[in-house]
C-alpha cells in the first residue's frame, strides 16, 4: 500500500465505517484513515477480482484486517490463504505479498503499515 503523507490522512478522533462507506460510494476506493511518520492506516474497498499485485516493503511491516468480503493472500510467492471477516494477516518487512478480492461480495479491509515512509513499496519478490 503506497505511502500516505500525514497531511493527506483524515486523522479524525472518531469516524465510522458507515460514514466512510457513504463518502466513497461503490468500489474500488481507498480512504486514508490515519497517518503519522510512524504508521499509516487505509481502509480499502475492492470489487471482486480487484487486486494489488505482488510487492514488499523492505523496511515496514503490514497488517491486514478483513471487515467484509474475502481476500486471497499469497505470501513470498507460495503460501496462499483465503481470509474473511474478522481475520488478521501479517506481512513482516521484506515478505512479498499479493492480495486479491475473491468471492461475490466487495472486500472491505484495513491495511496498516509501520513505519510510514515514502518510496517503501517494491514490486515483485525480493531480489527479482
Amino acid at each position: 500500500m503506497p505511502y500516505v503523507p500525514p497531511k493527506d490522512a483524515n486523522n479524525r478522533l472518531k469516524d465510522s465505517m458507515a460514514d466512510i462507506k457513504a463518502r466513497n460510494g461503490p468500489p474500488p476506493w481507498r480512504e486514508r484513515v490515519a497517518a503519522t511518520e510512524r504508521f499509516r492506516m487505509v481502509l480499502l474497498c475492492w470489487p471482486p477480482e480487484f487486486a494489488h499485485r505482488q510487492h514488499h516493503h523492505p523496511r515496514a511491516d503490514e497488517t491486514f484486517i478483513i471487515c467484509e468480503g474475502q481476500a486471497r493472500f499469497i505470501f513470498d510467492g507460495g503460501t496462499e490463504m483465503i481470509a474473511g471477516p474478522g481475520d488478521v494477516l501479517f506481512a513482516p518487512r521484506g515478505v512479498a505479498h499479493d492480495v486479491a478480492a475473491v468471492g461475490e461480495e466487495p472486500l472491505l479491509m484495513f491495511a496498516i503499515v509501520t513505519p510510514n515512509e515514502p518510496d517503501d513499496e517494491v514490486k515483485g519478490l525480493k531480489g527479482k
